[in-house]
């Protein structure tokens, strides 16, 4: 059984989801737009990655998300969705929104451990965190007050 999964339009249409997406792509085909709810699910996968990414392994697959995360992608992509169509979050949902996103900061803070991803990646999808800078023309280093002209 996968241990992280897939997030696309299926995983999207569940439940109460289908009608707030049928609106979304008819608000989209009157405005003349392209459907949005593509970008909105690879900016939430990629958001989540890269939050996953800091202290966990990610899967080879671009497409994958930890089992344990993908009611917070569903939830993320739902209130895009409400803000597209210009509609108030509830009052269940607005708390639902401030939990979700102090739930993500702990999981930058990598205070959080996720499932092993089926299929390793080797290489880190970030950028290394530890910065090398070589100094360039720095004079050296003047110690002791013999060195420094008795100061």
């Amino acid at each position: 059984m996968s241990r992280w999964a897939i997030i696309d339009d299926a995983a999207v249409k569940t439940g109460k989801n289908s009608a707030v997406l049928s609106a979304v792509r008819a608000k989209a085909v009157s405005n003349g737009d392209a459907d949005p709810l593509p970008e909105y699910i690879a900016d939430t996968v990629a958001t989540l990655r890269s939050a996953v990414s800091v202290a966990n392994q990610l899967d080879a697959d671009a497409t994958k998300i930890p089992k344990g995360l993908k009611g917070l992608a569903l939830r993320m992509i739902l209130r895009r969705c409400y803000s597209y169509l210009e509609l108030p979050l509830s009052t269940d949902d607005s708390k639902q929104a401030d939990e979700d996103k102090s739930y993500l900061i702990r999981i930058i803070d990598a205070r959080l451990k996720f499932e092993m991803p089926d299929n390793a990646d080797g290489s880190a999808e970030m950028q290394e965190n530890g910065m090398k800078v070589e100094a360039v023309n720095v004079p050296a280093r003047r110690t002791g007050r013999d060195r420094n002209n008795g100061l």
